[in-house]
């Protein structure tokens, strides 16, 4: 006579199931993790090689920020056509025509960050679809009328100096988003005042070095933008300082 599992007996094995698939959802979630970080740096090590032939070929000066052109507006990660703009998420980018572009050729969307999520209902797009996940230090780029960009002689010490960075911002003031429906956008600008550093790997964010190598990040302490819940915003300087920008 064959005896059936008690009660007890079941509800043992359904702990050890939830418990094992807990376990597994964890791992699967660190692994995740890890690879999206690696195929961040690798994409971050790519960009400072296209940012090593753009200076080799433009007498060690970097790219503007942005210029206005007959063309249209030549942000560093793209054009944006004269008469081609439309509304916010509308807008279009030939990112082919930007600074970079002849030294990235197809690339693997290396200017996206895996670890943005961009399917995300909080994702607000500026351009068609993503652009560019990563924000440049505007210092080097001349600001942001781009003028006079500077030459890497002019850093003292381009192993501290960085290029680009892991970067996004709260949007509260464009539609969709509002004050009370906060969102979250690409965005292009590491500067001495801002906080769009965008903590998305743990508790890092990655950035490329004028000196070309790549490197991991902090928070600064009290520098965070706590507007949307789930999502580290913040400076790896405190307001004001110049470290890490020339």
């Amino acid at each position: 006579m064959r005896r059936g599992f008690t009660l007890v007996e079941l509800l043992v094995s359904l702990a050890v199931v939830v418990t094992l698939g807990a376990i597994s959802a964890a791992v699967y979630s660190s692994v995740k993790r890890a690879a999206y970080n690696a195929r961040c740096v690798a994409s971050l090590s790519q960009l400072g090689a296209a940012v090593g032939l753009y200076l080799g070929e433009h007498g060690n000066r970097f790219f503007p920020y942005a210029q206005n052109t007959p063309e249209g507006k030549v942000w560093y990660f793209g054009l944006e056509r004269a008469g081609g703009g439309g509304a916010e998420g509308e807008r279009e980018l030939d990112p082919a025509a930007g600074p970079l572009g002849p030294y990235l050729g197809d690339g693997g969307r290396v200017e996206v960050c895996p670890a943005f999520d961009y399917g995300s209902a909080l994702w607000k797009p500026k351009f068609k679809g993503a652009s560019w996940g990563y924000g440049y230090n505007w210092r080097l780029g001349g600001g942001p009328s781009g003028r006079n960009p500077k030459h890497i002689t002019d850093l003292r010490r381009p192993g501290s100096v960085v290029v680009f960075g892991d970067c996004a911002q709260v949007n509260t003031f464009q539609s969709p988003a509002s004050p009370s429906n906060p969102m979250l956008e690409e965005f292009y600008i590491i500067n001495e005042s801002f906080k769009t550093i965008h903590f998305r790997h743990g508790q890092h964010a990655n950035f490329l070095f004028a000196d070309g190598h790549v490197d991991a990040l902090e928070m600064a302490p009290g520098t965070g933008d706590g507007r949307l819940e789930g999502e580290r915003l913040g400076r790896i300087a405190p307001a004001g300082s110049l470290e890490y920008l020339e």
